[in-house]
């Protein structure tokens, strides 16, 4: 039998599946970080999304051709309750230009605040965000071309 897996170790899978659905452009696994219902608050000119569909296109549309690498560092995951947990985590994401704008890229520095539910998801029992706050730490460095807001 497997050992069972902490919720911290199930929050920092569940906060990795955005970054691994964005880089690996597996949209299931990014689905999968987040509950249906979902609100994620962004600096304009985006502002607040609601909804794992608008936020998934949301997300496709920016990021459209170009090849991403989502790096997550620093966190601190603290349970705020049996079914709740808020966590903030510090993340780079890099975006290289592909085709005629190869060579080019972009780098974001930010924080992402998110507030998590446990519950039963695809019969087992996991983490999903419920709501996530974008916060840019730095201006964005690099090729703003690629970047559609």
């Amino acid at each position: 039998m497997a050992p069972a897996t902490s919720d911290h170790e199930l929050i920092r899978n569940c906060i990795a599946r955005y970054s691994i659905g964005i880089d690996l452009r597996n949209w299931d696994t990014f689905t999968q970080a987040f509950l249906e219902n979902v609100k994620g608050h962004f600096p304009e000119p985006i502002g607040t999304i609601e909804g794992i569909t608008a936020l998934r296109a949301k997300v496709q549309s920016m990021v459209g051709t170009l090849q991403t690498q989502h790096a997550l560092s620093t966190q601190l995951i603290e349970l705020t309750g049996e079914t709740t947990a808020e966590a903030t985590t510090y993340g780079r994401a890099v975006h290289f230009g592909v085709g005629e704008d190869e060579g080019k890229e972009v780098t974001a520095w930010g924080i992402y605040q998110d507030k998590l539910v446990k519950a039963v998801f695809d019969g087992r029992e996991d983490w999903r965000i419920s709501e996530r706050k974008v916060i840019f730490m730095a201006p964005f460095r690099g090729d703003m071309s690629l970047i559609p807001m």
